[in-house]
């Protein structure tokens, strides 16, 4: 199968951005800048103020849980391209829908990536989700209807 260097690519892609961002969320304390650890100390005592009234959880909790979060999405979106990797009788119009999600996704947070200013997750999203386009058209134009 042709296409099978593109899935690849983006599930080695994808593999990288999970390394690199779990690296990042475990050594994200690891601060040298007297601005930076007074921030983080301030982010480990403020509770968080929700509509009801203050949570149990810091500033630094909610944010651990937000990238905990994308970890887990990251390896939702990698299983999803495995399936449509190793499922070769996977017929064309639900693999397509999935590679629609997997497009949308990568893509979303390709943007939000450019907007915060992380340029290594931004470009490796974005490369991912111009091969996902690529596939996605290749799946529903050039190959035969099921």
């Amino acid at each position: 199968m042709k296409s099978r260097w593109r899935l690849i690519t983006t599930i080695g892609l994808m593999i990288f951005f999970l390394i690199g961002h779990t690296i990042g969320s475990l050594t994200r304390k690891d601060l040298k800048l007297e601005n930076s650890m007074q921030t983080l100390q301030a982010m480990e005592k403020t509770l968080v103020e929700l509509p009801g009234g203050l949570s149990n959880h810091t500033v630094d909790d909610f944010y651990q849980g937000m990238s905990l979060s994308l970890d887990i999405s990251i390896l939702l979106v990698i299983g999803i391209l495995t399936i449509c990797l190793a499922d070769g009788q996977l017929p064309v119009r639900p693999k397509s829908k999935i590679l629609l999600f997997a497009f949308f996704w990568t893509t979303c947070v390709s943007i939000i990536s450019f907007c915060y200013i992380f340029p290594v997750p931004a470009f490796t999203c974005l490369f991912t989700a111009i091969l996902l386009a690529i596939e996605w058209y290749i799946v529903n134009f050039k190959s035969e209807r099921i």
